[in-house]
């Protein structure tokens, strides 16, 4: 199928509504919340690409105040009700928003988060995502990305090994699997990077089929 960010913007609207979006059924959440510096209790931040709310939880649940923004209208308001009939809307709020034009303030963050956000972006739209994080960051403050990893073998039937640019379009989604170079050219023009893992996850369907996810801690310059 081919890719268009209409086509695209679809599948994530049927993925958050079905519970088939692939971070769902990734337990990454224990490394990533290794991963996050330490900072004082009611600490603001930023997630982007939130989703159905599940990571954004689990920050609120370590005694922070989130924002989360996702381009997918439905999804955003459902999180919404949800916080809200669950007693802690006023630790955590939604927004619609693009992750290339952030609609918060400069340097109003403690931390932002992306749980496999930047992995769906055009190569020319890279530049623009990293200056809008780098905008909204507190001098001095972290960046925690999670993507796809270059070191995948197989995943979705995707031969990523084979792969010479690690681009693929699979259902309309455009994904990219990342090198370690090209992380470190992507950002290191306006983030340290403080730290970076990788894990690789199996797939209970398909022994064959396992997916490897770079953890990436940067702290702005």
């Amino acid at each position: 199928m081919e890719h268009t960010p209409e086509i695209q913007k679809q599948y994530f609207q049927f993925a958050y509504q079905t519970g088939s979006d692939i971070w769902s059924h990734i337990p990454y959440r224990y490394t990533a919340e290794q991963m996050i510096p330490r900072m004082e209790r009611d600490s603001l931040v930023l997630d982007i690409g939130a989703g159905r709310g599940l990571w954004a939880a689990k920050l609120v649940g370590l005694g922070y105040r989130v924002l989360g923004i996702d381009y997918v209208e439905s999804i955003v308001q459902k999180v919404n009700t949800q916080i809200k009939d669950e007693g802690y809307a006023d630790r955590a709020r939604f927004m619609v928003g693009n992750v290339l034009d952030i609609p918060f303030v400069d340097n109003g963050f403690d931390l932002i988060t992306d749980i496999g956000t930047f992995q769906h972006l055009k190569q020319n739209e890279w530049s623009a995502y990293v200056d809008e994080v780098y905008r909204v960051l507190k001098s001095g403050s972290y960046f925690l990305k999670i993507s796809l990893s270059r070191k995948t073998q197989n995943f979705m039937g995707l031969d990523v090994a084979r792969s010479p640019d690690g681009n693929f379009v699979k259902f309309g989604v455009h994904y990219h699997f990342f090198t370690e170079e090209e992380i470190e050219r992507t950002f290191t023009n306006h983030f340290d990077i403080v730290d970076q893992r990788f894990e690789t996850y199996g797939s209970q369907s398909d022994p064959k089929d396992k997916v490897t996810l770079v953890f990436t801690l940067m702290q702005k310059k």
